[in-house]
């Protein structure tokens, strides 16, 4: 399958997703405080980085045996998933009443799939039209 015109959007999606942590951390700089709209902002970067990851990851094992694929996929999940909750657990110890600010950051990746998606859709409408 060539997926060569849903590059661009891949790329694009951490990007997205860091832009928009930026301006939902300074909206809520405004209304709540600066620790969080750091947390945020912090929450889009690790959403972003983990897209980048997963991206790499299918990038590099994909092409080899399924069975060296899933040990790997397996590893790496639950090694992603292990610095997740720690980190989540690490913002609950210092910051016990943000934690929400940076699982809103963190959800914004899907805000930036929304965006990405719905741009594509537009451009299938265009090109039937």
């Amino acid at each position: 399958m060539n997926t060569d015109w849903l590059e661009p959007s891949i790329n694009r999606i951490p990007r997205v997703t860091i832009f928009l942590g930026l301006v939902a951390g300074i909206f809520t700089a405004l209304l709540s405080g600066p620790i969080s709209g750091v947390l945020v902002l912090a929450g889009a970067a690790l959403a972003a980085l983990g897209f980048i990851s997963l991206k790499s990851f299918i990038d590099k094992y994909l092409q080899e045996g399924p069975a060296r694929l899933w040990r790997r996929a397996i590893l790496f999940y639950s090694l992603r998933l292990l610095l997740i909750c720690l980190i989540f657990l690490t913002i609950i110890f210092f910051f016990k009443a943000r934690v929400l600010a940076l699982a809103a950051g963190f959800s914004l990746i899907l805000v930036s799939i929304l965006v990405e998606a719905v741009r594509h859709l537009a451009g299938i409408k265009q090109w039937k039209a």
